[in-house]
């Protein structure tokens, strides 16, 4: 495995393209987009030091759905898909992950679709934030309002005012393309039920470490 950098706004996997590479993140945060005919996309799934960017794509030879962004800068194990594949030959446990991974990123876009279509932009952002800082171990997010507008799916205006409203209960302090969480405990409280769904899964059926390890 090689250790590259993820720089913000790199695309590393493409709709309809074959996928040739397996990222590990070990930090920084990757959102798979779906795209829109209308050119615009909405994330269905962020994958950060707990998962891993192609794997399962090529694991079963598929080509990718989605598109793959760096959202926030880090850094990621790489290893080509060919040698992926003869490992997962010689040692069973890699595709027993890989399955268990498919397994949680599939509960977790239903879950996600879900809250979507149920839930107010406020406690959606929280749960996002809260995801965020899961997967890069800091309460400091770099973030600016369109790439959160992105991310939920809504307008920017919406994001202002839903980042204003968690600023005045004195759970976030926002400035200018980085989201501080200040208060974990209150934004648990305030995100809607997804946050904790999601997690509880990943808990379940990765108990005592981050999915991504083997």
């Amino acid at each position: 495995m090689t250790e590259v950098v993820l720089s913000a706004g790199r695309v590393i996997l493409e709709p309809g393209r074959a996928v040739n590479e397996v990222y590990f993140p070990s930090s920084g945060v990757v959102s798979l987009i779906t795209g829109m005919q209308s050119g615009e996309g909405v994330e269905s799934l962020t994958v950060g030091r707990e998962g891993a960017v192609g794997l399962v794509e090529v694991l079963a030879g598929a080509p990718s759905e989605q598109c793959a962004v760096v959202q926030i800068a880090g850094s990621a194990w790489r290893i080509g898909g060919a040698r992926l594949r003869e490992l997962a030959v010689i040692h069973p446990a890699i595709a027993s992950v890989a399955l268990r991974y498919a397994h949680v990123s599939l509960s977790a876009l239903h879950q996600g679709a879900a809250c979507n279509a149920r839930h107010d932009i406020e406690p959606r952002l929280c749960r996002w934030l809260l995801t965020c800082e899961d997967r890069i171990g800091d309460p400091v997010v770099p973030i600016t309002q369109e790439l959160l507008a992105l991310m939920l799916g809504v307008q920017r205006t919406s994001v202002t005012v839903a980042a204003q409203a968690l600023q005045r209960k004195g759970l976030i302090q926002y400035r200018r393309g980085r989201v501080t969480i200040l208060d974990r405990e209150g934004m648990e409280h305030t995100a809607c039920e997804c946050y904790r769904a999601t997690e509880a899964v990943n808990l379940r059926i990765f108990p005592g470490g981050d999915s991504a390890e083997v």
